[in-house]
């Protein structure tokens, strides 16, 4: 057992090393951007200015995607807006979120956007999985994707462009199971003409990513890869097998109560949950995230809170694909997203002059975003967990949220999830004139809030 502990232990340090060296650079990024936001709006300079931009990336920003039928030889796609290409950016290498996994429901977010034909909205990226969704469900009038990290929007492009073009069992390969043998002539011969050159050049770069797991790519493939060693340190794989294979709720939860839960309450883990290095390098998770749901408790006990309800609620044979997809590394016909399914994508594929075409990606800061946005122009924004990174000091955060009230029509909404059941700039909100609800707020392991559960709440404002 020592000697387990041990190679366990050399695991856990390797991939915090390797981590800090690039998540290190990573984080300065993010910092450097979030400061590079104010200093625009001193400037007066915005990212709808192309001036400064290549001259390769110079277009009229408000140019329609390209569809499926025009000459797709003449002009590639312009879901995607210009952006610079900044020094900083060469830090993003990877995708932070590269095997599609958003730990957002979506069935949940639209329990309360209520959307419709007609709203403009704004999202976070991530990998598109979450937008996509909310154009299947209501196909709102725009939807607008922010990310300051480029791969993020090669990967939805790749997506959009594949939906514009690939049959189905080509998609579902590359999406569902994560890997196609002939995915560099797919690139050049079908998906090529509807990319923008960025990430043309990027998936030209990267043609290899589906030879093997593409979820495992990234440094969320990290979590991947040493959540499988503990599970075979620890000699639990054929329970998680079980765990995928249950076919009741009731023996799922005998199998996680039984042989998975104790795996986390070893000394070894315990300890390691506890450190902030581990959290920020191994499981992504920024300090000042970090201090806030350790305010409300232990890590230990998020972990628990999180996991418990879910695997006492939904299958993860059939209905739960966020956290199969975690521990299989792929989707089924069976478990997966809508927009995976036949029915969403032919849904979306066949409309493409609807669904398709609300698509605005944006490679910058949400503030950044906003200011080359109208007054009252958008409906509904969703900001995910984007605000726990900032620090109670952060004079940013303020600017931000004024921006927020400026685009936002006067009968919109904007969403967030926290860490934390109650955060500290929901006063910030209040303070600049929105009204702040709880949707949904953590009790324990009582109930899962939805089929991810990974935040201790949600909540909604609204101008007053």
């Amino acid at each position: 057992m020592l000697f387990v502990l041990a190679l366990l232990s050399l695991a856990a340090v390797i991939a915090i090393v390797w981590r800090y060296a690039r998540i290190a650079s990573l984080r300065c990024v993010c910092v450097s951007w979030m400061s590079r936001s104010r200093l625009t709006s001193d400037t007066s300079m915005s990212l709808s200015d192309s001036s400064h931009l290549p001259a390769r990336l110079r277009s009229a920003p408000d140019m329609e995607p390209l569809l499926p039928g025009s000459d797709a030889k003449s002009s590639h796609a312009e879901w995607r807006k210009p952006f610079p290409e900044l020094s900083m950016q060469k830090d993003f290498e990877t995708f932070i979120y590269s095997f599609t996994w958003v730990w957002e429901d979506p069935y949940e977010d639209l329990q309360h956007f209520q959307l419709t034909e007609t709203d403009r909205m704004l999202v976070i990226t991530s990998a598109g999985d979450n937008a996509l969704h909310y154009a299947l469900a209501a196909n709102p009038q725009a939807i607008h994707c922010v990310d300051m990290n480029p791969c993020q929007g090669h990967l939805l492009e790749l997506k959009l462009a594949a939906l514009s073009t690939l049959d189905y069992e080509d998609f579902f390969a590359l999406f569902g199971h994560g890997q196609h043998p002939d995915f560099a002539n797919l690139l050049e011969s079908e998906l090529a003409p509807y990319l923008s050159e960025p990430a043309l050049s990027f998936w030209r770069e990267h043609n290899n990513l589906f030879s093997h797991s593409f979820y495992r790519h990234g440094f969320t493939g990290w979590a991947i890869r040493v959540t499988s060693l503990v599970f075979r340190m620890r000699g639990i794989s054929s329970h998680i097998a079980s765990l995928l294979s249950a076919t009741t709720v009731e023996q799922q939860k005998k199998i996680w109560m039984e042989h998975v839960k104790p795996v986390f309450q070893t000394p070894m883990l315990v300890r390691l949950l506890k450190s902030p290095i581990f959290c920020w390098y191994a499981c992504g998770v920024p300090s000042n995230q970090r201090k806030m749901l350790l305010d409300e408790g232990t890590l230990y006990d998020y972990l628990m809170d999180t996991f418990e309800p879910v695997l006492c609620t939904y299958l993860l044979k059939s209905q739960n694909h966020f956290l199969r997809l975690c521990l299989t590394e792929r989707y089924t016909y069976e478990c997966c997203p809508e927009y995976l399914t036949p029915t969403g994508f032919y849904k979306l594929k066949d409309s493409a002059s609807g669904e398709l075409k609300a698509f605005h990606l944006h490679t910058s800061s949400i503030i950044d975003a906003l200011r080359t946005m109208e007054d009252q122009s958008l409906t509904r924004m969703h900001l995910m967990d984007h605000l726990d990174w900032f620090s109670p000091d952060a004079t940013e955060i303020d600017d931000e949220i004024k921006q927020v009230h400026r685009v936002l029509t006067r009968d919109g909404a904007v969403f967030w999830r926290s860490a934390a059941k109650k955060p500290w700039y929901n006063a910030r909100f209040e303070r600049l004139g929105f009204k702040v609800m709880a949707l949904s707020v953590r009790r324990g392991t009582e109930v899962a809030l939805d089929m991810v559960n990974m935040y201790a709440s949600f909540y909604n404002a609204t101008i007053i």
